[in-house]
């Protein structure tokens, strides 16, 4: 189950890093990768609370 929330952690961060990047490109693909990057280290944070 560790190894399932690092890796939700690191897609999460490379989603937020993508949406970062596209500052001058569609805004709504801009907003879609910080919304799923977002989700995804909510997601991993919840995760190791609950286990904990």
């Amino acid at each position: 189950m560790q190894n399932r929330s690092s890796s939700f952690v690191v897609i999460g961060l490379l989603f937020v890093g993508i949406g970062f990047t596209l500052v001058e490109d569609n805004k709504y693909l801009k907003y879609g990768f910080l919304l799923l990057g977002i989700a995804f280290l909510f997601y991993s944070i919840f995760t190791m609370i609950r286990k904990s």
